[in-house]
């Protein structure tokens, strides 16, 4: 019984660990990605260090087949050279986005409406 409690114990501990820094990901990693299907409108991810290159649409806010990790870098939410903690706010369709270059990232215009995001 002790075992188990022990165990259960430290799961949770985990858990709620990886839940403090966010789900880990890549660079390319999309806010459209199936990981986040169950989400609903905001989550956290963890995103790794060196994160520069990536399709990306947008400024401020992005389309959400974009690269979170490197929106974030463009955003100036996180630095490429650290990685860190994201939050994802998703948003609904604009008919419209307008890239820009910022960080180091350039990120590109997209004229058609698309569902949107926000990084913080």
């Amino acid at each position: 019984m002790r075992i188990k409690l022990i165990v259960a114990v430290l799961t949770v501990g985990a858990l709620l660990g990886a839940c403090k820094g966010g789900i880990p990901v890549e660079c390319r990693t999309k806010a459209d990605d199936d990981r986040f299907s169950d989400a609903g409108t905001a989550f956290t991810v963890q995103c790794p260090a060196g994160c520069t290159s990536g399709s990306v649409w947008g400024s401020d806010t992005y389309t959400t087949d974009s690269a979170i990790c490197v929106s974030a870098v463009h955003a100036g939410v996180i630095t490429a050279a650290d990685g860190g903690a994201v939050e994802v706010q998703l948003g609904g369709e604009l008919p419209s986005y307008t890239g820009s270059e910022r960080n180091g990232v350039s990120t590109s215009d997209w004229a058609t409406s698309w569902d949107s995001y926000t990084v913080h």
